[in-house]
């Protein structure tokens, strides 16, 4: 090709009954033009990126309306901070609402010239949060689909990839080594042969989004996943690629979207036409933080590291739920986030090895020392510690669970006694999802996580209490209310709304106006501050048993985070993908990131590009062992 030579690309191109043909518009021979066309590949892989929760757009499917449509603007966070409990249970109703399709998509003509806005919709773009998404599937697109110079950028004997795939092919660049080290692998990384590079010329990687209602439960979700993989999919692939030939589709999950997919995989209606997945920040035994936060409400920007960060965790607080009244609210009728707690393999050996599997701890001083309690102590955390009401550490407050009585409403039609038992109905379907996916991966699993000392996460989760108890053990503490109180059962104050109480007021509350006053079924609280007391809890001794000398014993919960993570998964859940090591084809600690923008995180999307290669060239190598397979047969 000469220097002098005008080269283009095809004006439009047209298929007709089976074949191609190219647009061009020709010149006077006395102009050199070359028009420079790209061949549809022979096959195509679908890439499927499922979100993590909250990152899918939901709406009530009467009316039409959005009620998840999260974007960081001043007229969004007010509207969403506006919603007190009531209004959130009955906006954010699992019953009542799906998926909406049609939120903001975010293009490039510069990376991604070929996808309009309409393609990007029938991709399903417009299913997931714009602002956590829309980088990693402009990013995934353009270098999966790009892999390849331009033939005029291309100089013989020198790599034909873009820059990008340089990073990761052999032999590399001189930024690989750091990239490597970057990535943590648990394994020796082997960078891409010449040979896996060259064969993605063979295929196509159209980018597809997949919201999901993830108020549901992830099962519910991965079922009707399945069905839009094997209609709206592949109706729409057929439509932008219909000479090339359907292979199987590759996951790309990040946080709770890894539950999802690990049910997806095992639905008989599509783990046969699934090749792979690639795993991004999972909490793949789930996260203490969900107790926490039921118990605190949405304190991320509390355990945010650096001012931005800091600034945007404190601006989510307010649209997810800023107290546990209106957090709770929402949860306790959601499966799909209930489905976060701690499975029953959550491990936590490395910081109790006396408890493994323990990751609440209740601390006391006590005349001979401290005492440290842990919980779970049995392998039933569903009933021990999610079912649970008559204990002062409780996660679930009853009197949060149904401010709108749909829950009572759902128990009169179910014949239950009360709201709380719709809620125990719920932690059964949690039950029955962590059963159907614990220690499962697919075949072909890559997956990342973050052990980041700068961005903690709750790896434990820790009540203090205020008061030295005279007590001497562990059960004492954990059992403390039945024991020494004095009233059998306990329930939780119902919380005034922050609104009414006045900014300059706030200043001047104390910890010790922590004065909950416990009585049976019935509730009250002394002050009408009360809300402040997220984190707090407070039993009443009966002053025969001189248990403390103020006969009360106030517990704190902690709100710093002290587990490396990612700021929401803390290591011990992400590192499930290490236990299974022998079953995953490769494992990554990548850190420098704040969870919800991991795939924005440079080394994480380089590290995505890398696992698809490799599970394209296992698609590859078994296409290959067929057709020879099938040629053995032939003769």
């Amino acid at each position: 090709m000469s220097n002098n030579v005008y080269t283009h690309e095809a004006y439009e191109i047209l298929y007709e009954s089976g074949s191609i043909s190219y647009v061009s518009q020709t010149t006077p021979s006395s102009v050199k033009t070359e028009c420079e066309i790209i061949v549809p590949a022979k096959y195509v892989v679908p890439i499927i990126f499922i979100p993590g929760i909250m990152g899918s757009n939901i709406k009530e499917t009467a009316e039409d309306r959005e009620v998840w449509y999260p974007k960081v603007s001043l007229s969004t966070i007010i509207e969403y901070s506006k919603r007190d409990a009531k209004e959130r249970q009955i906006a954010l109703n699992p019953k009542t609402t799906e998926v909406g399709f049609d939120g903001e998509v975010k293009l490039s003509k510069k990376l991604i010239p070929h996808i309009t806005k309409e393609i990007a919709l029938a991709r399903g773009w417009g299913s997931v949060i714009n602002l956590g998404y829309a980088n990693v599937l402009i990013y995934l697109e353009s270098h999966l689909n790009r892999a390849f110079k331009k033939l005029k950028d291309q100089q013989k004997d020198q790599f034909k990839g873009t820059a990008e795939w340089e990073k990761i092919v052999k032999p590399g660049n001189e930024t690989t080594e750091k990239i490597l080290n970057n990535w943590s692998s648990a394994k020796v990384i082997e960078l891409l042969s010449l040979e896996q590079h060259e064969t993605l010329a063979d295929y196509e990687f159209p980018v597809f989004a997949c919201g999901y209602n993830w108020l549901e439960s992830n099962m519910q979700s991965a079922d009707k996943i399945a069905d839009r993989l094997n209609h709206e999919v592949l109706k729409q692939v057929k439509k932008e690629f219909p000479t090339s030939e359907f292979k199987k589709f590759i996951i790309v999950s990040h946080s709770m979207g890894g539950l999802v997919t690990r049910a997806l995989i095992q639905n008989d209606k599509v783990k046969d036409k699934i090749a792979g997945v690639v795993h991004g920040a999972m909490p793949a035994t789930g996260a203490p933080a969900v107790y926490q936060r039921l118990t605190v409400g949405w304190d991320g920007w509390k355990a945010s590291t650096g001012l931005l960060n800091s600034l945007k965790a404190w601006i989510t607080k307010f649209m997810f739920g800023d107290t546990s009244e209106r957090l709770t609210a929402t949860l306790a009728s959601a499966p799909g986030g209930l489905e976060l707690l701690p499975f029953t393999n959550y491990v936590n050996a490395k910081d109790f090895p006396k408890n493994p599997k323990a990751w609440i701890f209740i601390k006391a001083k006590t005349p001979n020392g401290e005492i440290t309690a842990s919980l779970p102590r049995t392998a039933n955390t569903y009933t021990e510690i999610y079912q649970r009401k008559d204990s002062w550490w409780a996660m679930m407050n009853p009197d949060f669970i149904d401010p709108a009585q749909l829950m009572k409403q759902e128990a009169n039609e179910r014949g239950y006694e009360s709201a709380f038992d719709v809620y125990v109905k719920n932690i059964e379907i949690v039950r029955e999802l962590h059963k159907h996916i614990m220690d499962t991966y697919h075949t072909n699993t890559y997956a990342n996580y973050g052990a980041d000392e700068s961005f903690k996460a709750f790896g434990q989760v820790v009540w203090r209490c205020k008061e030295e108890l005279n007590i001497s053990s562990e059960q004492e503490l954990i059992e403390l209310m039945d024991l020494y109180g004095k009233q059998e059962h306990i329930e939780f104050p119902n919380i005034q709304d922050r609104s009414s109480v006045k900014v300059e007021d706030q200043g001047n509350l104390q910890e010790d106006d922590a004065d909950l006053i416990i009585e049976g079924s019935k509730t009250h609280n002394l002050h009408n501050n009360a809300y402040k007391k997220d984190g707090v809890r407070q039993v009443l001794l009966d002053e025969k048993f001189k248990i403390s000398k103020t006969n009360k014993a106030t517990f704190y919960l902690d709100l710093k985070p002290t587990s490396k993570g990612d700021g929401t998964v803390c290591y011990q859940s992400g590192e499930d993908v290490r236990t299974n090591e022998q079953a995953l084809k490769g494992t990554f600690i990548i850190n420098g990131y704040e969870h919800a923008s991991s795939f924005d995180n440079a080394d994480v999307q380089l590290n995505t590009l890398y696992c698809i290669a490799n599970i394209v060239d296992i698609i590859h190598k078994a296409s290959l062992a067929e057709a020879c397979e099938s040629k053995t047969e032939s003769k």
